[in-house]
């Protein structure tokens, strides 16, 4: 955690001191990105000292629903963010034209918002009274209700899943694999044989070459490595909390291991910047 904060740092000073960074929809959605997983870093790092018995927050409502709720909203932001730097990349690569109108820092604003009013929403159960502090474990259950329990193991966890695993993985891992061809198509050398495709391969050829500036580049490769690092990281979590809701094959100490391992590991995501 310690180091995802320094990294996420370093990389707000970057975004917001270099003009060519902040000019560029992608630099613009790199910079939300990184607020939002500092944000999460925070806390997770609230939940994690926890452990030791060192709390953040004197208040039930601040430890338990707001935390959790700023937890699940900024994970979600974040990967939401990682989604639309992949469509942005290739809406570049496949309408360099029109790119100029759709690909704006104002558009960034506006997603962004519908994002945060979205997931909001979307989240606001984490402020039921349900949600509170076990003075014996010392952490926050959802035990009191069974209806609200069962809300959370059965409608929840599968629906988050869904929405903040298998979808951006498909989206992002279809967007990247779209952009590749793109630009190994760009690159090819024509074929003699293929007289009849020459001028639109150089076409495409020139227009690619002339939109990959090095900060370009550079946005590329970021983008393709905080996309494989979303599905190396995210994946293990999601899929062990899935499982473990409908199977009881582990004792709850091994369960709580298993899940502090794989829930750092999913961090790392957060601080990768």
């Amino acid at each position: 955690y310690g180091l995802g904060f320094i990294g996420n740092l370093l990389s707000l000073i970057i975004f917001f001191s270099q003009d060519e960074f902040r000019n560029v929809s992608t630099g613009i959605l790199f910079l939300l990105m990184t607020l939002s997983n500092t944000i999460h870093l925070w806390t997770l790092t609230t939940e994690f000292l926890a452990i030791f018995n060192i709390y953040a927050y004197s208040n039930v409502f601040f430890q338990c629903r707001l935390n959790y709720f700023v937890q699940n909203v900024s994970r979600t932001m974040s990967t939401y963010l990682a989604i639309a730097i992949t469509l942005d990349r290739l809406i570049r690569s496949e309408l360099p034209m029109r790119s100029r109108i759709i690909c704006t820092r104002r558009n960034v604003i506006k997603l962004t918002l519908i994002y945060l009013i979205v997931f909001s929403i979307l989240y606001s159960f984490w402020f039921c009274p349900m949600v509170t502090f076990n003075p014996i474990t010392k952490t926050c259950y959802t035990g009191q209700s069974s209806i609200y329990s069962d809300f959370i193991t059965n409608i929840f966890i599968p629906t988050r899943l869904i929405i903040v695993c298998i979808i951006p993985i498909i989206i992002m891992s279809l967007g990247n694999i779209r952009m590749l061809l793109n630009i190994r198509q760009s690159r090819r050398r024509v074929n003699p044989r293929n007289q009849i495709d020459m001028t639109v391969v150089t076409t495409n050829a020139a227009l690619t070459n002339e939109r990959m500036t090095p900060i370009d580049r550079m946005l590329f490769y970021m983008m393709l490595i905080s996309v494989g690092a979303f599905i190396i990281t995210q994946i293990p979590f999601h899929i062990y909390t899935l499982v473990r809701v409908n199977s009881d094959t582990l004792d709850s100490y091994t369960n709580l291991l298993v899940r502090a391992i794989l829930l750092i590991w999913s961090s790392i995501y957060f601080g990768i910047g």
